[in-house]
């Protein structure tokens, strides 16, 4: 009996290493399964893959973990559970293995009011290192920064600037990004056709008709930021038209109403995103993921607010992060939800918006959205920004990884009789313009990103727009920087 006695002092051990691992976010043993291990030899962190009240394939259970048996743990129920070891009557070998009688009486189950953590977010992303890539010295006196080109209707002898796309003359000074505020535009020419929110042919789930108020003046200081930390010079798209008249952010119909002229703005402003991708893709070239995936270096970045009176009486808080999936792609609930996200992911399946840089080397989908690594933890690293510590605090990130479980919270959604609050996961920007071919979501890649600011940053003064700014700026160079390595060059 002394070998299973062995065995299960062994895991009693593990359980103890990977709870001290929970804490320290650097150092995981799960990292190993992450890379496609599992209990065996050939690693400085490899362990074997089970602790007790770990969920077990053989139980039925859809986590893909080691079964029961590997360290002699036994299966009750949905959890794998130390056995109770009794002296057997008959003497056995001193390095005899038994195993536990099917009868045994089993400790340690798990009790109806909580459920074991089969995967956390610390353990599987617990090797990443995020780098800051600082402002730089430099000037960037001599870039020439101006509108590239432009939509702009003329009707009665008036002109009516439409959409903007503008960017450094020069293309060598490019940052790889490209940056768009489709709903800050306040133009409302009175021969276009009125948006309504309860068209029941154009919108039969309700129409979003209001502005993004002040998105456009922080998509530009965002710009404005990116030049002057790092010297170069990122694109900018601008819908100037109120959103009662265009939607950007919307596929045709729904963003028009099959107005003529507003169909014309919404392709226009749609051209001018993948012309300017297009640009960035030349400058940066492009990179081939482990599956064959062909991406562009660079980074689509989606600029929007939302009220979030659901949140709270304020409005909400977060930044909400959206890569076009949903709060159940997000749930880390052990038994119903996707941890890691990847997990239900085939190589092929296009779900994220960053199809491409998940499966560039050592990345995952979990942790380039809720890991050290994100852009939702990336921008918590220089909080606060105002005297509200909750303002601006990525949802998803590293601190606050889960929006289904966030927004059932009463500590987060104060102002929702149904403690139900909405997260924002993406909307047809990102989806269609992770892609180069943007009208059949075909061709190469490149990796989106949609961000919701809350109204207390929006509504905020202009010194906090100029703060939030800059740390944005920091918060995607340095997301660049760590996914294509300094050598890309592309901040």
């Amino acid at each position: 009996m002394k070998g299973i006695s062995f065995r299960i002092g062994l895991c009693s051990l593990i359980a103890v290493i990977a709870s001290a691992n929970e804490v320290n976010h650097r150092t995981s043993y799960l990292r190993n399964l992450k890379k496609g291990g599992g209990g065996g030899s050939g690693g400085g962190n490899s362990l074997p893959d089970c602790t007790a009240g770990q969920l077990s394939k053989s139980c039925g259970a859809h986590k893909n973990q080691a079964v029961c048996g590997t360290c002699n743990l036994v299966c009750n129920g949905d959890y794998c559970v130390e056995p109770v070891v009794t002296s057997s009557p008959t003497a056995s070998p001193t390095n005899a293995i038994t195993e536990a009688p099917t009868a045994s009486p089993i400790t340690n189950a798990p009790t109806s009011t909580s459920s074991p953590t089969v995967c956390s977010t610390d353990s599987y992303c617990g090797n990443d290192v995020a780098t800051t890539y600082g402002p730089l010295i430099c000037d960037s006196s001599n870039i020439v920064y101006k509108r590239l080109m432009n939509f702009t209707y003329v009707h009665d002898g008036q002109e009516y600037e439409m959409i903007n796309l503008y960017g450094p003359e020069d293309p060598s000074q490019a940052a790889a990004l490209v940056i768009a505020a489709p709903h800050g535009g306040s133009l409302k020419p009175n021969f276009m056709v009125n948006r309504t929110e309860d068209d029941s042919n154009y919108c039969p789930n309700g129409c979003r008709i209001l502005k993004d108020s002040y998105t456009r003046e922080i998509a530009t200081k965002i710009k404005d930021r990116v030049i002057a930390n790092y010297c170069k010079a990122p694109y900018l798209i601008v819908n100037e038209l109120h959103r009662e008249k265009m939607d950007a952010n919307r596929a045709r119909d729904e963003a028009t109403f099959n107005d003529p002229v507003g169909i014309e703005a919404w392709t226009k402003f749609h051209e001018f995103i993948n012309y300017a991708q297009g640009l960035v893709q030349d400058q940066f070239g492009t990179i081939t993921n482990d599956v064959g995936k062909v991406g562009s270096r660079g980074l689509f970045f989606d600029v929007h607010g939302y009220a979030g009176y659901d949140w709270h009486v304020d409005g909400g808080k977060f930044i909400q992060w959206g890569y076009r999936l949903s709060k159940d792609s997000l749930d880390t609930d052990p038994i119903t939800g996707h941890c890691p996200i990847d997990e239900d992911l085939t190589d092929s399946s296009t779900r994220g918006s960053l199809t491409h840089a998940r499966k560039l080397p050592n990345e995952s989908l979990e942790c380039l959205v809720r890991g050290p690594k994100s852009l939702g933890q990336r921008f918590n690293e220089q909080l606060p920004i105002t005297s509200d510590s909750l303002c601006g605090a990525g949802l998803p990130s590293f601190d606050h990884r889960d929006p289904k479980a966030i927004a059932k919270d009463t500590t987060y959604c104060t102002n929702d009789s149904d403690d139900n609050c909405h997260y924002y996961s993406g909307g047809y920007d990102v989806e269609v313009h992770e892609r180069m071919d943007w009208e059949n979501i075909l061709g190469n890649h490149m990796n989106a990103a949609q961000a919701e600011f809350p109204r207390c940053v929006r509504f905020a003064t202009s010194t906090v727009h100029d703060e939030v700014a800059n740390k944005i700026s920091i918060s995607l160079c340095s997301f660049m920087h760590d996914l294509f390595g300094p050598s890309a060059n592309t901040c």
